[in-house]
């Protein structure tokens, strides 16, 4: 410790410890101070830098995700602008250039498939489309030839198309005629990248599962086509003779689907059906429908696996107002099955009696079979033009006037066709009774054989 000055030696020993009291105070005051203004300092800095910083960085906003697809699915866009340009310009080589190879063998030629779009369109012009939002898709699965295609780009396309006549000209024309546009939108246009180039699967508002527009001039022609009528497909056990009836199990049901295959059918879809009986369009040899009327549940258990194995399609025709109550399909196993390439129908909202319905109050007719149809649009964004009559009825005990008007209320509330229950019978679909279609009941009692010799050809 350094030697004291002498004037502080001189002091007496209270004085002196008086005397490095204060000092000690004053140090500590004197050090107070500094800290005092060194945080004035550095505060004073921290604000003048926020305060540049408010002036001179920029905000910071969230960048909004882009809309350009990524570089390596560009082409599926560009592919899409060809082929749907292609289209309104009736260049069918074009579009013909870019379907992959199996969509091409759906047809005999690519004369038939140039002079099919003329007639398809024929009292519309077609004025220009619109592209949605791309997606990828893991899988998807042409209802047409059930061929699961895996890593495919899906981008939905609206047409613009106008009818060439009035509601004036034609007073009796159905509503998706006259409003066309209502039922092409948001169609899926799909493509998939083989080797180098993008390949068209399925060619949204050009392609044989676009809406049905029936056509304003009589056409008279008829297909041979058998639509099987299922039920049930389940081990459970019957309760009485009509349930037994419509039961069909498992393992016959594979038998017969084993023998379908075999005596080469080929599934296709309703639009197909259509697209023949109205534009002539193509059909495979031996073409059949396979339809299952009530969504039953054990229809998803065990009938879509089994159409799966076998390459097959079906139509599952349903009671809306059923939609997920035990025993009865849900809403995800619906959407899964449309996914997969299975189609849905409409079955009214109570499966109720139309002939009865109608006597009692025709409005309440008209709402089973319009309401249905809505629900099934909602819940599955598709469009549902197709419909099957409850019991067949009113084509087993109702007159032909009440026939006539459910018919008319059918056509005006946008569907194309309508599937009786036998019945009357048959294999052969005409032109000129689209609401009358015929089908052969598939007797659960039945052998194999009877169930072979019930068929056309075998």
């Amino acid at each position: 410790m350094g030697t004291e000055p002498e004037e502080i030696q001189a002091l007496p020993g209270p004085h002196r410890r008086k005397h490095y009291t204060k000092v000690l105070v004053m140090v500590i005051l004197a050090i107070a101070l500094v800290g005092a203004l060194a945080t004035i300092v550095i505060s004073s800095s921290v604000v003048s830098r926020a305060k540049i910083s408010q002036h001179t960085a920029p905000p910071q906003h969230t960048q909004p995700a882009s809309t350009a697809p990524p570089p390596r699915l560009s082409g599926a866009q560009v592919v899409a602008q060809q082929f749907m340009q292609a289209f309104l310009q009736r260049h069918y080589h074009t579009m013909w250039s870019l379907l992959s190879p199996q969509v091409r063998a759906l047809w005999p030629s690519e004369t038939a498939y140039a002079a099919y779009w003329p007639v398809r369109f024929r009292d519309y012009t077609l004025t220009g489309f619109t592209q949605g939002k791309m997606s990828m898709l893991t899988h998807w699965t042409d209802p047409e030839t059930m061929i699961q295609y895996n890593e495919v780009v899906k981008i939905p396309l609206s047409l613009q198309l106008d009818p060439t006549f009035t509601a004036q000209q034609w007073p009796q024309a159905p509503p998706e005629d006259l409003r066309p546009q209502q039922v092409f939108q948001n169609l899926p246009f799909i493509v998939q990248r083989a080797s180098a180039r993008w390949l068209v699967l399925e060619g949204g508002p050009a392609d044989l599962e676009a809406p049905i527009l029936p056509p304003l001039h009589p056409v008279n022609r008829s297909v041979q086509v058998p639509i099987l009528m299922y039920h049930s497909i389940t081990n459970a056990p019957t309760n009485n003779v009509l349930d037994e009836s419509l039961t069909v199990v498992p393992a016959l049901f594979s038998q017969q689907m084993d023998s379908i295959k075999s005596h080469g059918y080929h599934t296709i879809t309703y639009n197909q059906l259509f697209d023949a009986l109205y534009y002539g369009g193509p059909l495979p040899s031996r073409p059949i429908i396979l339809t299952f009327d009530d969504g039953h549940e054990n229809n998803y258990q065990f009938a879509f696996p089994i159409l799966q194995a076998h390459g097959f399609s079906g139509m599952f025709f349903i009671i809306t107002g059923e939609i997920g109550w035990q025993g009865q399909m849900s809403w995800p196993q619906l959407r899964q099955m449309l996914a997969d390439g299975m189609q849905i129908g409409s079955h009214t909202v109570h499966h109720v009696d139309l002939n009865v319905t109608y006597l009692d109050s025709p409005a309440l007719a008209q709402q089973e079979m319009q309401q249905a149809q809505l629900t099934l649009e909602q819940g599955l964004r598709i469009p549902i033009q197709q419909f099957c009559y409850p019991a067949g009825e009113p084509f087993h005990h109702g007159s032909l006037y009440v026939q006539q008007q459910l018919v008319s209320m059918l056509a005006a509330d946008g569907y194309v066709g309508g599937t009786t229950d036998p019945g009357a019978t048959g294999t052969w679909q005409s032109s000129q009774l689209p609401f009358e279609l015929l089908r052969v009941r598939v007797d659960g009692r039945e052998s194999l054989l009877d169930f072979i010799y019930s068929l056309p050809w075998h």
